[in-house]
C-alpha cells in the first residue's frame, strides 16, 4: 500500500458527520433512510428528536419551525449519529451561542431502546456531479497534501512550510500555526506552518482546515493572538455545521482524499511564539 494511504479504502464508503451538511437534504435522507415527522413535541423547548422504530430512523420534528431551522435539526441530528450512533438523541436551541446542541437522554431506559442501523453508501454515487466530488478520484494523502500545498503556493500566493525547528519543543498538541501575510499591493495570502511529524492523511486534513480558517477574520468566538496566529490543535471533532471545518473537509475531498474529522481545537498562544512566525504575522 502506498505510503499514506493507510485506512483510506475502509474509510472512502462511509458516510461521516461532513457528509450531513454538504449533500441535498432529499439525498441525506434517502441514504439514511430516515423519515422525518412534525408532531408536538411539548412545552419544554425540545426542537427536534431522533429515534429508532422498527428499525428505521424517525425524525420528530416541532411543529411550526420554518424551512431553515427544519434543515439546520435533521442535518444536526444525523451529523451527531453518523459520528455516534445511538437509539434516541434529542435536539435543544443553544441560546447561549445561537445554534442547537443535540445529546443522547440520561434518563431513558435501555429495555426501551432499539440497536441504532448501520449506514452504508457510495460516497462517489451520493456526491454524482456535484462539485465536492474528488475531481481526479482517490488519490494517496501524500498527493492530496501536495496538491493543497500547490493551490498555497500558486494561486494564493502564499506559503505552507513545516514549523521552523527553533519552535521545538512544541506546545503540547500543537499542530499548526495559520496566519495573513500582505504583499506590497496590501493583498492578503495564507501562511501555514504545519507540524512535520504527523501522519500525512493528519496534515492534509490539517491544511484543508487552516486554508477554510485563513480566509475569515475569526473562527467561532476566537480571534487571532496581537502578532495575528492562529494556534490550530491535532485533536478535532466532528464537523458540526457550516463554517472552517466544512469547507476545510470538503477542499480535502476535492482534492481526493476521505477526510477525518476535522473541527480542530483552537489553543491558547503559547508564552513565547518564534521570532519566525511573528515576522510572517
Amino acid at each position: 500500500m502506498p505510503k499514506g494511504n493507510r485506512g483510506e479504502d475502509q474509510t472512502r464508503g462511509r458516510i461521516r458527520a461532513h457528509d450531513a451538511w454538504a449533500l441535498e437534504l432529499p439525498v441525506l435522507m434517502e441514504t439514511m433512510n430516515v423519515r422525518a415527522v412534525e408532531m408536538d413535541l411539548g412545552q419544554r423547548g425540545m426542537q427536534a428528536a431522533l429515534t429508532v422504530i422498527s428499525g428505521k430512523l424517525y425524525l420528530l420534528v416541532r411543529s411550526g419551525l420554518n424551512e431553515q431551522q427544519v434543515a439546520a435539526s435533521i442535518r444536526s441530528l444525523l451529523a451527531r449519529y453518523i459520528h455516534r450512533p445511538a437509539p434516541l438523541l434529542v435536539l435543544w436551541p443553544d441560546a447561549d451561542k445561537q445554534g442547537v446542541v443535540v445529546r443522547e437522554p440520561d434518563d431513558v431506559s435501555d429495555g426501551a431502546l432499539e440497536d441504532p442501523p448501520d449506514v452504508t453508501a457510495d460516497v462517489l454515487h451520493l456526491y454524482g456531479e456535484g462539485h465536492w466530488v474528488p475531481k481526479e478520484g482517490w488519490r494517496s494523502d501524500d498527493d492530496v497534501l501536495q496538491a493543497l500545498t500547490e493551490i498555497v503556493a500558486v494561486d494564493l500566493k502564499g506559503v505552507v512550510e513545516d514549523l521552523p525547528e527553533e519552535t521545538y519543543p512544541l506546545p503540547e498538541g500543537l499542530g499548526a500555526v495559520v496566519s495573513t501575510g500582505y504583499d506590497s499591493e496590501g493583498l492578503a495570502h495564507p501562511m501555514v506552518f504545519l507540524r512535520g511529524d504527523l501522519p500525512t492523511g493528519l496534515r492534509a486534513d490539517l491544511l484543508g482546515f487552516c486554508l477554510a480558517l485563513g480566509a475569515g477574520p475569526e473562527y467561532g468566538d476566537s480571534d487571532p493572538d496581537e502578532n495575528g496566529l492562529f494556534y490550530v490543535g491535532t485533536d478535532a471533532g466532528p464537523v458540526s455545521g457550516p463554517g472552517a471545518a466544512l469547507l476545510g473537509a470538503l477542499m480535502v475531498q476535492r482534492l481526493g482524499r476521505r477526510p477525518g474529522d476535522c473541527d480542530f481545537k483552537l489553543l491558547d498562544p503559547p508564552e513565547e511564539t518564534a521570532p519566525e512566525l511573528e515576522s510572517a504575522a
